[in-house]
């Protein structure tokens, strides 16, 4: 079949939304995909202004269930790929997916989210059985590691899971030399939404124990009024010289940082398969994870970075200290980081997984 015949309707949450699943999208939209099939997208970004009466949310929903009803109407044969995750954006996610099916188009259910199988356990009889029953009327449902279907199908049972990886784009040259004149900080980048799930709190207690380098938190807040809650910790820890939290960045100003950082870090303790890491890979990254969700299909410990245990504060000291006191190892590290993502992790490796599977749907 010619695939450019093919009309896939992406929704999910798009730019101005900040985190991993609306950089997925965003570096979807921009990759090769939109060439090969008629792409389109559909923002379920909360657009409203916080606070809204509760006649202005179900207005709004109405409205987006409208266009969404709009947006499939046609005899073009059509794949509707959702990107979703945990909480109630799953359940508002699932009333697109019903509405899909009602109007027999093929559902790819695509799921993100570090805490999904949290979510799982969580949930009371009657809505895990909604759950069960949405995710069956799917054509596929996406995980992003192996990992993560084995242990859906533990929760879930026999469902039409199939992996594939996040993915992002890949700058046709880089440098990895990055040479430090003596007595310059050595510029540590932790990228990612600020919450106490990706170890905040640990790396400030290790900032302690650590010298010669300038810890960059960039990310917008997850959890509310972090920003303010790290920012006294670092003044009553004495450490405003050591750590900098700059907020989101978005575009070229996070791709400097990405560019000018000489380690990555992400602490975490949940996670699906971090976008943050692989664009750090990509940009020739040393990097120190721990092994949770997909990350252990992804780091191999002291090849492309240093994994710790989630919490261990001691051994996250040690693995900065040895990557801030040996440049030749963090170069070394920073080259196998790349080429792991050239040849595993790239944007477009991802698109040609996409594309068999709406020809497999279709």
């Amino acid at each position: 079949m010619i695939m450019s015949k093919i009309r896939v309707i992406m929704a999910g949450p798009m730019p101005p939304a900040i985190g991993g699943m609306a950089t997925v999208l965003q570096d979807l939209q921009n990759s090769s995909l939109s060439e090969q099939v008629q792409l389109e997208f559909f923002n379920t970004f909360k657009t409203t202004a916080e606070g809204r009466s509760l006649f202005s949310a179900i207005k709004s929903k109405l409205t987006l269930w409208v266009s969404w009803i709009q947006l499939l109407q046609g005899k073009q044969k059509t794949i509707v790929h959702i990107h979703t995750c945990s909480g109630f954006t799953f359940f508002l996610d699932s009333i697109l997916v019903c509405l899909a099916r009602l109007l027999s188009r093929p559902v790819i259910l695509h799921i993100h989210g570090a805490r999904f199988d949290q979510f799982i356990d969580r949930l009371n009889p009657i809505l895990f059985r909604y759950m069960q029953w949405v995710m069956a009327r799917c054509n596929n449902i996406i995980v992003l590691s192996e990992s993560w279907q084995q242990l859906l199908q533990e929760k879930l049972g026999v469902l039409p899971f199939v992996v594939v990886e996040n993915g992002v784009p890949i700058s046709v040259q880089l440098s990895v030399n990055k040479e430090k004149n003596k007595g310059d900080l050595i510029q540590i980048l932790f990228l990612g939404n600020l919450t106490e799930r990706k170890g905040t709190w640990d790396l400030i207690e290790a900032m302690e124990n650590v010298e010669g380098a300038v810890l960059n938190f960039v990310g917008g807040e997850e959890d509310v009024g972090i920003f303010k809650k790290l920012e006294k910790q670092v003044n009553t820890k004495h450490l405003k010289n050591k750590i900098i939290i700059h907020g989101p960045q978005y575009g070229e100003a996070k791709n400097i940082f990405l560019r000018t950082a000489d380690i990555f870090v992400l602490p975490s303790y949940a996670e699906g398969l971090p976008i943050s890491l692989l664009e750090a890979m990509a940009n020739g990254l040393p990097v120190i994870v721990t092994p949770v969700g997909g990350i252990p299909a992804v780091i191999t410990d002291y090849q492309e970075g240093i994994l710790v245990r989630p919490g261990q504060v001691e051994e996250l000291v040690n693995a900065l200290n040895i990557l801030i006191g040996d440049g030749h190892l963090r170069q070394e590290m920073g080259i196998a980081a790349r080429k792991r993502c050239e040849e595993q992790f790239g944007i477009e490796i991802t698109v040609r997984k996409l594309l068999n599977l709406y020809s497999e749907v279709i």
